[in-house]
Formats: structure tokens, sequence, C-alpha cells
């Protein structure tokens, strides 16, 4: 069996640092995540959780999905290139894209929307207005599909393996043993980060395995798999339990994410490399939280904690702002450096006011 010489792996990763290889992408606009876990790289496992409604896609769409791709279309040349292979299993792709055109709109032109009002669900009717900047935005979600983003809208464990080998050997070569085996895997661009995004992990496929955690368990070891041998990032999004959400939470802080919240298994914990809780203290009833007054932001502010970091510290904790009309995250400073209202709260505040003049 072909041996695999890891010094010489080692020795290659230090070079890679020194030419900027290990830099990745910064989350744009979020230091904390930039600062603790070191960018999106090549070869980690990410693991967010929250629970319903809290706004977990929009968390990863805020940085690790689009966040990236715009800090790429505004830095060309950079060493880092990036796609995303975005199994998104709960939302359709095209209601995706409509909350991302959603904060286009608002941040390029001032006019807030939503999903619903973009399809005109229930008793809303689209504005002319909005219609037509949603029109202004076609070539661009076309180079962001064509260019960065690969969508598939179902999954299970076996399909997940044969959709990723596929896509690896479509993008380097794949070296293999006299056995058979993978034993290594030359990139055709070293620069590339391969997102692996799974939005989420509780609605994979399990005909085939004996009940809904085995099937988690194996696509988990799967995505291990692609971590170690092809450098790919998995970035798997998770549930918590409903015990988990219980008010008698509220107590000493206990309300605040942990690894034992996690629903189904166990496993996806243990596997990643990073594990990020996501919560809104306004659910439970919290007033204050890291020195904000929630009775002031009620479910615009979210907590982010990491709960596990292998390379750096853990149980650290950020604010930030949510806008929930398109899914939006603002990281906020430290609640004693905070001047006023936040800027994006006060314009939301007074667009709504504007309309109700």
């Amino acid at each position: 069996m072909a041996r695999i010489k890891y010094w010489d792996r080692l020795k290659e990763s230090i070079e890679r640092g020194k030419h900027g290889l290990n830099t990745g992408i910064p989350f744009q606009g979020f230091t904390t995540l930039s600062n603790q876990i070191k960018n999106i790289q090549q070869g980690r496992y990410d693991l967010i959780f929250a629970g319903t409604s809290v706004g977990k896609t929009a968390f990863v769409n805020s940085t690790y999905v689009y966040g990236a791709i715009e800090f790429l279309q505004n830095n060309p040349g950079y060493i880092h290139d990036i796609e995303i292979i975005y199994y998104s299993l709960e939302i359709p792709p095209e209601h995706q894209i409509a909350k991302h055109i959603a904060s286009l709109i608002w941040r390029n032109h001032g006019v807030l929307t939503s999903v619903d009002e973009i399809l005109s669900r229930g008793n809303l009717l689209i504005r002319p207005e909005v219609e037509a900047l949603i029109d202004l935005y076609q070539s661009q979600m076309e180079e962001i599909q064509d260019k960065y983003l690969h969508f598939r809208s179902s999954l299970n464990p076996d399909f997940l393996y044969k959709d990723l080998i596929t896509y690896a050997e479509s993008r380097g070569q794949v070296v293999k043993s006299p056995e058979g085996l993978i034993v290594d895997y030359v990139p055709n661009n070293p620069g590339l980060i391969t997102l692996v995004v799974i939005d989420h992990i509780g609605l994979i496929g399990y005909n085939n395995y004996k009940d809904l955690k085995e099937a988690i368990d194996k696509a988990s070891r799967t995505l291990v798999f692609f971590r170690n041998m092809f450098n790919f990032s998995p970035v798997v999004i998770s549930q918590i339990n409903r015990s988990s959400e219980q008010m008698d939470r509220r107590e000493n802080d206990s309300w605040m994410p942990m690894l034992s919240d996690i629903k189904n298994t166990g496993n996806v914990a243990e596997d990643c490399n990073t594990a990020i809780g996501i919560a809104s203290p306004f659910y439970y009833g919290v007033d204050k939280c890291l020195g904000y007054d929630i009775t002031k932001y009620k479910n615009r502010y979210r907590l982010a904690k990491i709960c596990k970091n292998r390379d750096g510290d853990v149980n650290l904790l950020a604010s930030f702002l949510f806008i929930g009309e398109f899914g939006g995250y603002y990281q906020l400073p430290k609640a004693e450096d905070m001047m006023g209202k936040p800027e994006e709260l006060r314009k939301i505040d007074d667009y709504y006011r504007s309309l109700n003049s």
C-alpha cells in the first residue's frame, strides 16, 4: 500500500502559509469570527446550530456564502477563489436568491422588502418599484450561480459521496494506490476553497439507513473524509433539541448555546473543527445580554457563541443585529462602545416611519 508522507504534507502546509495560501477569505464585517477562527479556510469543518426561526441559515449566508462572494468580487486577483456546493434542503434555492436580492435592494437603494413581498404572499403584492429593482440584479445573480454557487435540493449520504467525488475529479487529480484507495489529491487551483454547505443536516434522506441519526453520522464521516483528503470545507447547519428551548433555561445564562443542544446526534459536534451556536435572548425573555438592553432590540438582537474551536479559544461571545426581513447580520461593538442606536437599525426605523407618515 502506498505510504502517505505526513511530514512532507506538513512542510507543504508551512510553505503554503508563507505564500499566503492559508490566509483564507475574511468574514466581511464580522471581526470576531475572522480574529478567532481565522477567516474562511480550506480544510475546516464548521458547524452552525440554533433553534427554529433564529436565523441560522441567514447567518451562514451572511458570513460564509454571499459575504465571501462579495469580498472576491470586490477584490479581483485575490489569492483565494471559492466555490460553494450548497445542499439547500429546507429553503428552495430561488427563495434563497430572493432573500439575497432583498438585502442588496436595501443596501443599494434604501428600499426594505422581503421574500413575502417579492413573491406576493398572502395579502402582499409586490410594489412596482421593487419589481423594477429586482430586474437590475439578473446578471449579478446569474454570475454568482455560474461562477461560485452550485445548489442542490436533495441529499442522502450515498449521493453526498458520489457528488463530492465527481466534483473533486473535475477540479483536480485524485491519486489512488495500487489497491484502489485514495491516497492524495492534487487540485488544479491550490487557492480554491470549496465550501460544502448542508442546510440543514436534519433533513437528509435516510431511506437506506436504520434511522436519521445513522444517516447523519454517515454523512458527517463523509465530510470528514473530504476535509482531510481533499481539503474541502464543510459548513453544516443543525437545529437544536426542543428541550433546549424551554423557558426554564433563562436562569444563570443557561439559555446560551451548548454543544449538548445539537439535535439528532452528537457526532457532528465531535467531527467538526469549529461549532458556533446562535441564540435570541428575546425568545427566552432575557432583558440584558452582554450589556445590551434586549427590551429595546427585541427580536433584532442575536448572540453568537463559539462553543468549539480546535485551534483557538472557546466560549467567546459576540453580539449581532439581525434584520429578519432579508436575513441580514451585522456585528455590534461591545455595548460600552455603542453610542446610541446602531446605524443600520436607525435607518430601518426611519424607513418604517417614512412609510407611515
